[in-house]
């Protein structure tokens, strides 16, 4: 069975709204039986130009997932608009469990400017 964890730091400090939004999210996934690796939820621009895009990472093997050191590309339809590597020890994901998480790109790794419509997550292999 799937179940739905926060980072610590999430966990703290999450606002109420922001957490019930993720568990809709996750809820209307296990419904539809939708089983991709990344649920988006939303994308931005901060302040200093960097794309945050934020979804679920969801685990749905029997091992633990681990996203450290991996590439993860941003696109909007088939258009790539950024490329990184990340390096944070805290991606990795129990088995059979889903957590939410915000991705960040430096404004220097996109390729185009995004227009935060359409956009996912995939692993670059």
């Amino acid at each position: 069975m799937q179940r739905l964890i926060f980072e610590s730091a999430w966990d703290k400090t999450i606002d109420v709204k922001d957490r019930q939004d993720i568990i809709t999210a996750f809820e209307q996934a296990k419904q539809s039986g939708d089983n991709q690796l990344f649920i988006p939820l939303c994308s931005a621009i901060n302040h200093r130009r960097d794309l945050l895009v934020s979804v679920i990472i969801q685990n749905d093997t029997d091992k633990i997932l681990s996203l450290q050191h991996k590439t993860l590309m941003y696109k909007e339809g088939t258009k790539p608009i950024a490329t990184q590597t990340f390096h944070d020890r805290r991606l990795t994901i129990p088995a059979k469990c889903s957590m939410p998480w915000t991705f960040i790109f430096p404004c220097s790794t996109l390729k185009k400017e995004p227009q935060l419509e359409d956009g996912h997550l995939q692993v670059v292999l």
